[in-house]
Parts: C-alpha cells; sequence; structure tokens
C-alpha cells in the first residue's frame, strides 16, 4: 500500500477548524458557525443548500481528489467509521440519543494524502430518518453518489428481504440519473451505469455469525449477499448489482456488549473488543487500498478539488429541480467548459505577471536574439513563458478531456492551446508584404511598450553621438562667415572629415542603440542632419562643386525647354488627326443614310411590281423586271426575307403548273427536272416549301431555270385567264 499522511485543509485568516464542517444542508436548517451545529428551524424541506465556504475548503486541493462517502440507516455507527478514517474516532460528531446526528452531508476538514492524490471522506444524513421524507433521502443519496467515487453502505446485522425493502430508493436510482442527455443513448442501461458509478461496499455492523450457503457451506460475505440476498425479483437487488462499477460486503462485529462504552464509543476505544479493533482496522486498510480517485466523465484521469467543487455545484442545481433528471454527460461538458475557462485565465494572468517580471523592468530590449545570443529578447523570454504556459494548461486539464484515440486526444490537446496562446497572439498577414505581423493580445502590448521605450532611448543616444559633429559644423561655418561677411580663409573641418564622422556614428549608435526602434530612428535622424551636410557644402573648399550642380542644372533646363517644344508639335500634329477623323465619320453618316434611303426605295418599287402583278390575276413567270430588281438588290440587299421568297415560289409554280393547285408532289417533281435542290422531304407544308425554292431562284440566275422558254432579258411574258401575251417592256 502506498504511503500517505493525515492533512489538515488550509483556510486563510482561520487559524483552527472544527474536524468536520457540513458541505450540503437542508433548506429548513441553519448552520450555526460558533457550535458548530446545524439546526433544524420551523418550515418544509424543499431543498438543499450548499456551504460556500466548505466548497472553498475543496478548491484547495489542486491534486487529483478521492471521495469517500458512506449511507446507511441513521442511528447504525456510520460516523465512527469514517472519523477512524482520518485517523480518530470522533471528527464527524457521533449521537448518543435516538435522534439523527448528521443533517445533509458533511466534509472531514482533515483528508489522506497519497503524494500523488488526495482522500476526502463525506459523512450524510440517514436514510429513514424522522426528519426527513423518502423524497428527500433519494436526493441525499443521488447526490452521493454522483460525487463519490467509493459509497459505502453502513447497516445492522445480516440483511433480509425487509432490508432490501427499507433501501427502496437505490432502485429508483436509474429513475433519477440519466448518463446522456439524449434517451437514446441511454439503452445499454447497465453496463454506462457501472462505468460511471462508484464502487459499492455493504458494510454489515455487529454480525456474530459466519456466512453460509443453504447447503450449510460457509461463503464470503459478498457471496452470500449475492446468492442469498440480492436476487433478480427484487428491485433493490437488479439496482445494486448493475449500477455500480462494483460490489463488495464486509462484516464488522459488536464493538462491545458494554452499553456505557457504546454512549461514548469515542471516549473509551481502549475498552472496544479486541477483535473488532482488528477488523475496523483492516476494513480501513481495504479502504486505503481500493478508494480510487473521482474520474471524468468519459476520462482515465481524476478531478481536482475545484472540478469536484463544480460538480457539486451543478449537481445540486439539478436535484433540486423536479423537472430536472442529473444527467451526467451535460453537467461534464458544462464543468469543464467553466473549468478550462478558469485554468485559461488563471494561466493568462500567471504568464503576464512572468512577462512583466522579466521584462517591464528591463525596457527597452532587443527584440528577436541577435546572433551572439548575450543579450535579453523580448520574443525569447515570451516563447519560454508561453512554452511552460501550454505545458502547465495541458497538465491542468488532463483530467477534463473526454476519451479519445492517441490522434483525436492530440487534436483536442492542439485546439486547447490555441485557445490560450490566442489571447496571447493575434496575428495577422500584410497583404502587401505577405509577412505575419502581430497585432493584438497579451503580447502585443510588451511589444507596443518596448518599441515606445527604444524609439525614447534610440533619438537620445543618437543626438547625444551627433552632437559634437553639430558643434564642429557650427565652428567651422561661424570661422567662414560673420557679421554677414563671407571670410575665405582655410577650411579645417572638410566634408571628408564629415564624411568620417558619419561612418564613426553610424558603427557606434548601432553597438550602443537598442530595441526594435533602433532602424527606424537611424533613417529618420540622418534624414534630419541632410541640412547639416548642405551647410558644410557652403565652405570655400565646396564651392566648385556648387559651380558643377548649377551647370548641370542649366543642362536640364535647356533639355526641358527642347521636350517642351516636341510636346506642341505632337498637340498640333493630334489635333489634325482629330480634324480629320471628324470629316470622315461625317462622310460616313452621310454613305450610310443614303444606302438606307436606296434599300427602302428598291424594296418599295418590288412590293408594287409583284403586288400589281397579284391584283391583276397575272401570274409573272418570266419577269425582266423582277430579274433587273434581283440584279439591283444584290448590292444593297443582303438576304431575302421569307414573306418575298415565298412570293417568288407562288409565282414559279404557277407558272408551270397554272391549272394544278399547289402541292408537295407537283413542286418536287418540277425541282427534279429543273435539276433543283430539292425541299425537306420531312416537311409538308407547302409554303414553306414554296419559300425554299423562292430562295434558289432568287439567289441563282434566272434565265438558266428558265431556258426552255427561250426568252431574251428584256421579254415579259404574263398569262391572264389562261391566254399567252406577249409584251416587251420599256
Amino acid at each position: 500500500m502506498a504511503a500517505y499522511c493525515v492533512r489538515q485543509f488550509e483556510v486563510q485568516g482561520i487559524e483552527l477548524l472544527p474536524s468536520s464542517v457540513p458541505l450540503v444542508i437542508p433548506d429548513n436548517a441553519r448552520y450555526d458557525r460558533k457550535r458548530n451545529e446545524v439546526r433544524l428551524q420551523p418550515g418544509d424541506r424543499n431543498k438543499l443548500a450548499v456551504c460556500q465556504t466548505t466548497l472553498e475548503l475543496l478548491m484547495s486541493i489542486k491534486k487529483p481528489i478521492a471521495v469517500l462517502a458512506i449511507c446507511g440507516p441513521y442511528r447504525t455507527g456510520k460516523s465512527y467509521i469514517l472519523s477512524k478514517m482520518l485517523g480518530a474516532p470522533d471528527i464527524f460528531k457521533l449521537g448518543h440519543t435516538f435522534n439523527a446526528q448528521t443533517l445533509g452531508i458533511w466534509l472531514g476538514t482533515s483528508y489522506l494524502d497519497f503524494g500523488d492524490y488526495a482522500v476526502v471522506c463525506l459523512d450524510t444524513e440517514g436514510i429513514n430518518a424522522p426528519v426527513a421524507n423518502g423524497t428527500e433521502d433519494i436526493r441525499i443519496l443521488v447526490l452521493a453518489v454522483l460525487i463519490s467515487s467509493f459509497l459505502i453502505y453502513n447497516s445492522m446485522r445480516v440483511p433480509d428481504k425487509t432490508d432490501l425493502e427499507k433501501m427502496s430508493c437505490f432502485s429508483q436510482l436509474a429513475t433519477n440519473i440519466k448518463i446522456y442527455e439524449n434517451d437514446k443513448e441511454n439503452a445499454d442501461t447497465n453496463s454506462e451505469y457501472q462505468q460511471h458509478f462508484p464502487d459499492f461496499l455493504w458494510l454489515l455492523r455487529d454480525v456474530t455469525l459466519q456466512p453460509a450457503d443453504r447447503s450449510g457451506k460457509l461463503v464470503s460475505p459478498v457471496e452470500y449477499l449475492l446468492k442469498e440476498v440480492l436476487d433478480d425479483t427484487n428491485d433493490t437487488a437488479r439496482a445494486l448489482k448493475g449500477c455500480f462499477h462494483s460490489l463488495d460486503c464486509h462484516t464488522l462485529p459488536p464493538p462491545t456488549v458494554d452499553e456505557d462504552v457504546l454512549q461514548h464509543i469515542e471516549l473509551q476505544e481502549d475498552m472496544l473488543s479486541q477483535k473488532f479493533v482488528s477488523r475496523v482496522n483492516d476494513l480501513l486498510k481495504y479502504l486505503r487500498e481500493k478508494v480510487h480517485t473521482k474520474r471524468g466523465f468519459g476520462s482515465s484521469e481524476g478531478i481536482d478539488g475545484q472540478t469536484l467543487a463544480l460538480l457539486i455545484t451543478k449537481y445540486l442545481e439539478a436535484v433540486n429541480d423536479p423537472n430536472t433528471v442529473p444527467c451526467l454527460d451535460s453537467t461534464w461538458e458544462v464543468v469543464t467548459s467553466i473549468r478550462i475557462k478558469a485554468i485559461t485565465n488563471q494561466l493568462l494572468q500567471s504568464y503576464e505577471s512572468e512577462m512583466n517580471k522579466e521584462v517591464i523592468n528591463y525596457l527597452p530590449i532587443e527584440e528577436i536574439m541577435s546572433g551572439n545570443g548575450s543579450e535579453k529578447a523580448l520574443m525569447s523570454i515570451h516563447e519560454s513563458i508561453l512554452k511552460s504556459k501550454l505545458k502547465a494548461l495541458l497538465d491542468a486539464a488532463k483530467y477534463l478531456s473526454p476519451k479519445l484515440s492517441i490522434d483525436s486526444r492530440a487534436t483536442w490537446e492542439k485546439e486547447l492551446q490555441e485557445q490560450l496562446t490566442i489571447q496571447i497572439i493575434v496575428e495577422e498577414v500584410d497583404k502587401k508584404t505577405g509577412a505575419t505581423c502581430i497585432t493584438g493580445g497579451i503580447l502585443h502590448n510588451y511589444i507596443k511598450q518596448n518599441y515606445d521605450k527604444s524609439l525614447e532611448y534610440c533619438i537620445a543616444k543618437f543626438n547625444l553621438l551627433y552632437q559634437q559633429i553639430h558643434q564642429r559644423i557650427d565652428f567651422e561655418l561661424s570661422s567662414h562667415e560673420r557679421d554677414g561677411i563671407r571670410r575665405n580663409v582655410p577650411a579645417t573641418y572638410t566634408y571628408n572629415n564629415y564624411q568620417d564622422d558619419k561612418r564613426t556614428l553610424e558603427k557606434d549608435y548601432f553597438a550602443s542603440a537598442i530595441g526594435p526602434a533602433k532602424e527606424d530612428v537611424w533613417r529618420k535622424k540622418i534624414e534630419e542632419t541632410q541640412h547639416d551636410e548642405w551647410l558644410i557644402a557652403k565652405l570655400p573648399k565646396f564651392e566648385s562643386r556648387i559651380v558643377d550642380l548649377t551647370s548641370q542644372l542649366s543642362t536640364t533646363e535647356i533639355e526641358i525647354l527642347k521636350l517642351s517644344e516636341n510636346v506642341k508639335t505632337i498637340e498640333i500634329e493630334r489635333d489634325a488627326i482629330k480634324n480629320e477623323l471628324v470629316s470622315l465619320q461625317q462622310q460616313f453618316t452621310q454613305l450610310s443614310e443614303q444606302k438606307v434611303q436606296q434599300v427602302e426605295s428598291y424594296t418599295k418599287e418590288r412590293h408594287q411590281i409583284i403586288r400589281e402583278a397579284l391584283q391583276g390575276r397575272r401570274i409573272i413567270t418570266r419577269v425582266r423586271i423582277l430579274w433587273g430588281l434581283y440584279k439591283r438588290e444584290v448590292e444593297v440587299v443582303e438576304e431575302l426575307g421569307d414573306e418575298d421568297a415565298l412570293l417568288i415560289g407562288q409565282i414559279w409554280f404557277n407558272h408551270h403548273y397554272p391549272a394544278l393547285n399547289v402541292n408537295p408532289d407537283a413542286i418536287r417533281t418540277e425541282c427534279r427536272k429543273l435539276n433543283m435542290e430539292l425541299p425537306d422531304e420531312r416537311d409538308e407544308n407547302v409554303d414553306n416549301m414554296l419559300v425554299q425554292i423562292g430562295k434558289q431562284l432568287y439567289y441563282k440566275n434566272f434565265i438558266e431555270l428558265d431556258k426552255p422558254h427561250n426568252l431574251q432579258q428584256n421579254d415579259v411574258i404574263i398569262q391572264c385567264d389562261n391566254q399567252n401575251v406577249e409584251e416587251t417592256s420599256a
């Protein structure tokens, strides 16, 4: 068994705590802190209330925590066993009357520290006590089951069927606790409850007989319990066997036969039965070995005291609401969200605290580590602190993660770290340069402060270094010009001297300047010194340089004049071309209008001729006028319309079949005789066929089509009343 020690909870401002304090009490009771008592008040019990100061005790445990709770009928010695677990007989008050001593749920103010985890003990109000009813017993039991990792049920003597009836509250656990918010996921009830419920130990008190089966064979207490007491015909038995993670049974003999000793057992332990003392010690050893940490929903890691305190608060809200059933998965989701946010905030505060310690008092410092790496750099300090905080985040939140595969856990951890990182660093990509810039977050404040301090420091450093150069320039200028009179004296501070001093200045400045503003300050201050360079050019030795510059300026002015003349010539040519384009555009407009008028005139003339022919019931078969119109129109009309093509087709057909009705077969027969292109055979519409024939006649030579008649171009034949009359066109 691992080594352990008993430790006291430490609360700031309180030197001495009572051995136990209430964690949850009925709403019709009041806690007297001075006497450390809970007293009932007039009125009915409706809800349970949590004691915030006791929650703070639990929250002080930063390591994984195991919760050992005890329940059972009142006045059966529950508190004594739990007190012995913490190393003393009276950690929890023992009752010496018929009345129940414990109201609600109490927490021992000491705990077992096993190094990697801690064990706290909870004593619960007795079941079937006169001050409570069945509903109140269920609330206490449900809360004890939800928050404990190991539950002891303490009862007197060997149980029978009647005892199971008194434990009916256990049969209601499944209806008062849900594993999943979605009812469909609660199908495999037993396996799910066993996975999330605590281990269960039935402790039988004052047992003097050896357990045996019906054949008389001696068996262990748990075998007797499973075979003889917990049969499947009883709802309580099914709940005990199907819901809890594990089920075990231990027995204890009577502590003594002396009633006076029993009245104050905590004061007379030396008067107790040695067999009882030995069996109690065996039980305590078993409990210390068996108890395990309270684990998160779907997690294999133990939770800490702060998370347990949150779970108690959320479960108590659900237990108090008659319309709500406590749900493990949704409650865990809410608690983990709150805890991760709290852990993140704590780490952000810790990050700022360490950055202040390492950075603020040393500003300005370099932003990025230089090649030698001897000085502090802001980003390297940040990266070191951030790395430690990200590790601390994973360590603190590992028990909050769901049960995941290796890849899924890596993704979950990465997302968790990103939630912390994004509050420290907000980066954006510059659209012009493509570089990543820090534009927000806690780190951005330190970068800005460092830049401002660097700017101030570098300006002061440059001014100090440049002061000597400026004094030399002033002295040299004063030697060459006094009282407004220019004097021709030898130069003592030359332009070459000035350039040498600037190179020395640059070397000294960058050797002493600190921080990210050094480059910006250098560029700005060097621009400001351009005036001094101009002033030193007034010295006699540099007057020839001024002449050269003046000569270069004159040459440039002449070139500018030549360019101006070229520009004027180009503008004149541009205006002439513009005028010519205007004239051409006007001519084009006139020609277009004439063309439109000509087309309209030809169209009217053609329509008039065809109309006159049809009105006189004359069918034109060989029309010189129509042929002439075609020859003229081909120059101005691109395409013949369907209406005109139909008219030409009708004229053509009536010429060949004056006495027949127009029909598809006759049209195809005539087309074959004249070797013309046949209309589409799938089209039986006469008008469509005549439109196709008309377009062929229009776009081909009329004379070639009518050669059998041997007419001249200037002849016209008009058929009227089945008689042929020969006419000569004008």
